[in-house]
């Protein structure tokens, strides 16, 4: 027998950099209904909630075929909130209603460039593992190994090391160990691992690895019109 699955969409009113950000259009749609239809497309997920404090966002989310049972609390809505709370609240409301679930995951509005299929495999690859949680993860375009920071006096200096930077002959990105980060697209965890660390991020993480041009999170202007242009020039994202 599958696991049963939550998942739940946070979204947040107030978004200060892209004002109004998860309800701006993005090919023909708002944000947050490309998330919604991947939810609803993804075969894994038997059960999808959008978590907001925000009346506009309901009802839009609603417009668009998103199941929003209950407004987040004000407390877990604000700049400084975790997403942790948000989905103990969204697994807490679950069980008040007599729906218990194996696994949940969590789907940022901000990454609509990530596909069903991806939500289905990182579920998938959860649910066959002995892990206590998956998270979607991407290859740095740029190896971090790169990375230089400014002193006092405004000098570049090497963050990591001296030798893959400075040398005569610069470290190669074909030599450098491959390295990825998350991505912000997908974090899933086993209902009992929540209960335990009230986190995605346990001893015992495995990652999906998404291609980088399918990684963007938007959260400036400018990856707004970025993601426009690739969901536009890619009409397939969805599928």
């Amino acid at each position: 027998m599958s696991a049963r699955t939550l998942a739940v969409i946070p979204a947040r009113g107030g978004s200060k950099r892209v004002p109004n950000k998860n309800i701006r259009e993005v090919d023909g749609q708002p944000l947050i209904a490309h998330t919604i239809k991947q939810a609803e497309n993804a075969s894994k997920v038997d059960y999808a909630i959008v978590s907001t404090e925000d009346s506009e966002i309901a009802e839009v989310a609603t417009e668009y075929g998103g199941n929003v049972p209950f407004e987040r609390p004000a407390e877990l809505a604000t700049d400084t909130a975790s997403l942790a709370g948000t989905i103990t609240h969204a697994l807490d409301w679950a069980k008040k209603q007599s729906q218990n679930f194996d696994q949940v995951c969590s789907l940022q509005v901000t990454s609509p460039l990530r596909r069903p299929k991806d939500i289905d495999q990182v579920l998938t690859r959860l649910e066959k593992s002995d892990a206590d949680s998956c998270i979607s993860i991407s290859e740095y375009v740029t190896p971090p190994q790169w990375s230089v920071a400014t002193n006092e006096n405004e000098f570049l200096y090497e963050f990591f090391d001296y030798d893959m930077l400075w040398t005569d002959r610069p470290t190669r990105s074909q030599e450098i160990p491959e390295l990825q980060h998350p991505n912000g697209a997908i974090f899933a965890a086993t209902t009992d691992a929540w209960a335990a660390h009230e986190s995605f991020y346990t001893p015992r993480t495995i990652g999906y690895e998404m291609p980088p041009q399918r990684s963007f999170d938007i959260d400036e202007p400018w990856e707004l019109e970025l993601v426009r242009s690739l969901m536009n020039e890619h009409t397939g994202c969805d599928d």
